[in-house]
């Protein structure tokens, strides 16, 4: 009995913490007034059961229903989306299981003349990025100048740019204007900015050191925190190292933490740790940090 009471309770703690996901399915998320986009709802953990899903709208309940479409969009229409799934379970009293509400997705519609169509998500230094000065009615401009900041970085006849082997310096806020013929005459319109965000493929660690108390002990603890950027779906390892006045205190260890017991003030020092991903031929170093550690008692 109580082995079936301690199954359904670690049912009911994996249920309560499914979260709701929404994404583009059709379109982009920055759109011209008028234009066609569809919005998903999904579960990533329970992919498989009979959702029901809400919308929400800045917060305010909109529909139900799996998707949402703007079929001609509008400017009023621009916000934050979020959703959230429903179904029968026996795991809840009601009888209905709900996930948390989706992380919010912003919409922005524009109703003027051009947009500049970049990347919704960061992207990671060394990966291609492109950015499409998009006009309204799809027409075709005559020149495009492109914007980083506020200074112009290409001018060019065609609407997309291309940025190879991105770096840190690609980052920033990106504009287009763009200029065009109809019936004779030359038109011309600027888009509202776009941040891009370029991450470090392996972002420099950082150490922190704590003094916990084990009994009378009082042990050194070394966190190695780092973020590891990357498109790839299987896990890449990721090997830390921690010195003692750049030498080393013991073999890599994944977990990115590492424990000196019952400390003294001759373990008084400076400690650094080094990252490395031998799959991407990555490694960084983090700044020594200078640790005092107490006397015995």
């Amino acid at each position: 009995m109580f082995l079936v009471v301690l199954s359904l309770l670690q049912s009911w703690s994996n249920a309560i913490h499914r979260k709701a996901v929404v994404q583009v399915a059709e379109g982009q998320a920055h759109l011209l007034s008028g234009g066609y986009l569809r919005l998903a709802c999904h579960v990533p953990e329970d992919p498989r059961s009979n959702w029901t899903f809400e919308w929400f709208f800045n917060g305010r309940t909109m529909k139900i229903g799996e998707s949402y479409t703007f079929w001609h969009a509008r400017v009023l229409q621009s916000g934050n989306y979020t959703c959230a799934g429903a179904r029968e379970s026996e795991l809840d009293r009601t009888g209905i299981l709900r996930t948390q509400i989706s992380a919010p997705l912003w919409v922005k519609i524009d109703g003027g003349w051009i947009i500049l169509v970049a990347p919704s998500k960061a992207m990671i230094m060394k990966e291609t990025m492109y950015l499409t000065c998009a006009i309204r009615g799809n027409r075709s401009p005559t020149e495009v100048i492109f914007y980083l900041d506020g200074r112009e970085i290409r001018r060019q006849q065609h609407s997309t740019l291309t940025v190879h082997n991105l770096t840190l310096d690609d980052q920033g806020e990106y504009s287009c204007k763009a200029t065009w013929t109809e019936q004779g005459f030359y038109h011309s319109s600027k888009s509202t900015g776009v941040s891009v965000t370029v991450l470090e493929i392996l972002e420099t660690p950082q150490l922190l050191a704590e003094i916990l108390l084990e009994g009378k002990r009082r042990n050194l603890k070394l966190t190695c925190r780092t973020q590891l950027n990357t498109r790839e779906k299987t896990a890449i390892p990721v090997l830390h190292y921690f010195m003692k006045n750049g030498h080393l205190l013991g073999p890599a260890t994944s977990q990115g933490a590492f424990t000196i017991r019952d400390v003294s003030e001759k373990n008084s020092a400076k400690y650094s740790c080094r990252v490395s991903v031998p799959m991407l031929g990555k490694q960084k170093w983090s700044d020594e940090v200078q640790v005092d550690t107490p006397r015995r008692r």
